[in-house]
């Protein structure tokens, strides 16, 4: 490349802009090729080389993008300080991109998913709360390369640069400069290419998919789908006692990362044997779904039978955040007492507003309770059994009908049973850790029961238990759950047990919004509204089809048909289709042999439905 050496530098820090730019550029050009060669042997480590080909380009043609358009900067700054300065700033923005290649690579390992921007504000809203989540994901190589990452852009330019500048000698013609502008704009281009046969979350360069992330997610929901119905009154929500009912208590426990039996892995010996057996004596779904698989999600989704706001602002915890009535409040107007218990802390996702928007009159999390003789589960909490005497106090207390919500937080990431022997499940010791967090909670609802039994209040009260959502790890390359779409992530345990009623099985997919209906139905009372509920699943009538949506906006949905599945994947890559009572693995796509209209209707169904939902909570919009 030949460059302009007509002026003289002044100072040390005009000197050498070419030699430190070239410095600086070339080991970033190599670094996120790096990382996605990593990321591919983790994720995709049968790829060809074609897959991978693909896979790689757009970190190819960004990071020749990114060293191309700083080198055309230069060409057409002609004054010396004006090209240190673009050099100085290009340390600076390379340096911010590096290390977000770097916390994104290290996100994407654990998760199978990148970084968008709503997680990033997520992390910087809940620093805190999240410092034992992050602490627990730093190892030396991250931090090796984040070091390695800041030390090489602001330092390394300024000690080298001058070795390297003897390589451009010379002055930069007209043509030579429209030719490196018109490059860095093809190269642009290219890096916002992929393969329609990859996944562009994955085959995109991270600041590429960080910047078109805003794009994508506007583009997702046209609004031509909504339905456009007037929107329910929420007041008008009400609880009408039956004739000749006895108003019995009525205990929701919500189950922290558990999934379904039918969703584990083949195991040695029972994970969740409590639940089976428990399973056996109530009333359940052949195949109970999460809505959203976020925990505070979750909780709206169960007590309130509705949808919960489809945000990543957690605005649930916002004062007035849910405009319905929820079940703790209207069990409080017919005077129950309600109280909610977390072994968590509450800190995060500000989880009294969310359980005071529930309409429950007290909230205790694990902060205000006595931790002697417990363990740390992870880094949001203590062992679920710490719940149990704050329980059993409250519940000596109460000389009337009441409501208890329970969380548990055990088989939270990074599932972690201190004080307890593994038992050997399986090979894997990732998931055998998890299955032991989900069978120490599956130990837990049966002393919970036990309680009951030994209070003398079992025979008087409805237990309503559901997982929030389920778990990935790595069984279709995602890992955790926002984000998991595939029956890992979505499909929970979810039962009514009433020790008055026969048990019963039901026929089909549900999801989390059918049991509030469900526990008024149980508590013998009707449910009076302008807002239309999910059938009871006493009830007999059909739940119809059964939407979840992801936690990120236009990332993932899925509708749930009879024994089909949909997942929409917003063209982020082809759209998938599998049969899940045949195939519960989801190991083959039959999107190529299903019909067309179907699935065209199925994905106007989830849209619909989530602008319908999106408008609920923000109607003013």
């Amino acid at each position: 490349m030949t460059v302009n050496s007509e002026f003289t530098p002044r100072s040390p820090a005009e000197r050498w802009p070419w030699g430190r730019l070239a410095v600086l550029m070339a080991p970033f050009a190599v670094l996120g090729v790096w990382l996605k060669v990593v990321r591919i042997d983790r994720f995709y480590p049968s790829a060809g080389l074609a897959e991978r080909a693909t896979k790689l380009s757009s970190d190819v043609a960004f990071g020749l993008f990114w060293c191309v358009l700083w080198a055309v900067a230069l060409l057409y700054l002609r004054r010396p300080r004006l090209r240190s300065a673009a050099v100085v700033l290009a340390q600076v923005l390379t340096a911010a991109i590096g290390v977000f290649m770097v916390v994104n690579h290290s996100y994407a390992l654990r998760t199978g998913n990148p970084l968008t921007p709503a997680q990033i504000a997520l992390a910087v809203r809940e620093a805190e709360a999240l410092s034992g989540l992050l602490g627990s994901q730093v190892d030396a190589t991250f931090i090796g390369l984040l070091v390695g990452v800041v030390l090489w852009s602001l330092v390394a330019p300024l000690l080298l640069g001058k070795v390297f500048a003897r390589l451009f000698k010379g002055e930069a013609s007209p043509v030579t400069r429209r030719v490196g502008l018109a490059g860095a704009v093809l190269l642009l281009i290219a890096a916002t290419w992929t393969a329609p046969t990859a996944s562009a979350s994955f085959a995109l360069s991270p600041a590429v998919q960080l910047a078109v992330s805003p794009i994508k997610e506007a583009a997702a929901y046209p609004e031509a789908f909504a339905s456009g119905a007037p929107l329910a009154d929420p007041e008008s929500t009400r609880l009408v006692p039956r004739p000749g009912e006895r108003h019995r208590n009525v205990v929701v426990i919500t189950l922290e990362s558990q999934r379904a039996t039918s969703a584990l892995p083949e195991t040695r010996q029972p994970v969740t044997p409590v639940l089976d057996a428990l399973a056996e004596r109530s009333v359940r779904p052949e195949r109970g779904y999460t809505v959203l698989p976020h925990t505070s999600k979750s909780l709206v989704s169960i007590h309130c039978g509705m949808a919960p706001p489809p945000d990543n602002r957690n605005t649930e915890a916002d004062e007035g955040g849910l405009p319905q009535r929820c079940l703790p409040e209207l069990l409080a107007d017919e005077g129950y007492s309600t109280a909610f218990f977390q072994s968590a802390t509450e800190h995060f996702e500000r989880r009294r507003g969310t359980a005071a928007n529930l309409g429950f009159q007290k909230f205790t999390p694990v902060d205000g309770m006595d931790k002697t003789g417990f363990s740390k589960a992870n880094y949001f909490g203590y062992e679920d059994d710490i719940m149990l005497e704050p329980v059993r106090r409250w519940l000596k207390r109460q000389d009337g009908p009441f409501m208890l919500g329970m969380l548990t937080v055990t088989a939270h990431h990074d599932y972690n049973v201190p004080g307890h022997e593994l038992i050997d499940f399986v090979d894997p010791p990732l998931m055998n850790k998890y299955l032991n967090a989900v069978h120490l909670q599956d130990r837990f609802v049966g002393h919970v029961v036990d309680l009951f039994k030994e209070l003398g209040l079992y025979e008087d009260t409805v237990f309503v238990i559901s997982g929030d959502h389920g778990e990935g790890f790595g069984e279709h390359q995602l890992y955790q759950h926002d984000n998991t779409i595939y029956e890992e992530g979505i499909r929970v345990p979810m039962l009514v047990h009433d020790p008055r009623r026969a048990p019963e099985l039901i026929e089909g997919p549900a999801n989390q919004l059918a049991l509030m209906p469900t526990a008024v139905d149980a508590l013998g009372f009707d449910l009076l509204s302008e807002v239309d509920y999910r059938p009871s699943l006493y009830s007999a009538e059909p739940q119809g089809p059964v939407i979840v949506s992801c936690w990120v906006r236009g990332r993932c949905t899925a509708v749930l048909d009879g024994d089909r599945k949909l997942i929409h994947h917003f063209g982020d890559r082809r759209d998938e289709v599998f049969n899940v009572a045949e195939d519960p693995g989801e190991l083959t796509d039959l999107v190529t042999e299903t019909d067309a209209d179907w699935m065209e209707r199925g994905r106007e169904l989830a849209v619909g439905w989530y602008l319908d939902v999106e408008r609920w909570y923000a109607p003013e919009e």
